[in-house]
């Protein structure tokens, strides 16, 4: 069995194959839709300080905590635009930047969805030039059911196959995405995501290698034509 990650490039380039770089808009537009729900969540920081800023001034006259890191540049950007007082400011560019990565993501689903019907538009059309070019020898050679299985059960798995892959790509991207962010933010707490990550990722690979061993071994079992139950009882059985 092969590696699935390592053959990822091998189905992409499959996918290219038929679709070209079109698919890549996909994976464009996963990574914009990540950047503005990034940009939604940074800006929660000023946002937070400016609370934190005020209910301090109407207190006990302490004095509030230094900006500093990435708070600094996001400050230096509302002051560009005047709202670095602005909780009102801030909280529209948190709802923009939301309803901006909400479109992009709806793009990105309507996208891979035309693309799936471009790509069963090209496998379906390449199969009927194929059946009606074969040679008769070679039809009488298979059986019928063969011939219906690939053009229907067979492309309905392979768009089902690009699917997932489109959807994998985009969480992939997404997820480097929110790695680089954390990181930004705080480096500390972006080595920690990554290591948590990385321990999910071995332990999911894990369980699905051992719910795949256990699936073989059913179908295995499944595909005897008699139990071992079966052929006592037939072998005791009056004839």
């Amino acid at each position: 069995m092969t590696n699935p990650i390592r053959d990822l490039p091998h189905y992409l380039k499959i996918f290219q194959i038929y679709l070209g770089r079109r698919m890549y808009y996909v994976f464009a537009l996963a990574m914009v839709a990540g950047l503005a729900e990034g940009v939604g969540i940074l800006m929660f920081l000023p946002l937070l300080q400016s609370l934190d800023s005020g209910a301090s001034n109407s207190g006990n006259g302490e004095v509030p905590v230094p900006i500093e890191g990435i708070s600094t540049h996001i400050h230096n950007f509302l002051s560009l635009m005047n709202m670095q007082d602005s909780t009102v400011g801030v909280l529209l560019i948190i709802t923009l930047a939301f309803i901006v990565k909400g479109a992009l993501t709806f793009w990105v689903l309507g996208y891979s969805a035309y693309l799936r019907g471009q790509l069963l538009r090209e496998l379906k059309g390449k199969l009927f030039d194929r059946y009606s070019n074969m040679t008769y020898s070679y039809y009488s050679s298979r059986d019928t059911g063969h011939f219906i299985n690939l053009i229907n059960e067979q492309i309905t798995k392979a768009l089902l196959s690009f699917a997932n892959f489109a959807k994998l790509g985009a969480q992939l991207i997404s997820a480097m995405v929110y790695l680089v962010l954390a990181f930004v933010v705080a480096w500390r707490l972006g080595i920690m995501a990554l290591v948590v990550g990385v321990f999910l990722l071995i332990l999911f690979r894990k369980l699905n290698h051992f719910v795949r061993e256990l699936s073989r071994k059913t179908a295995s079992e499944n595909g005897h034509p008699l139990t071992a139950m079966e052929s006592e009882v037939r072998a005791v059985s009056p004839r």
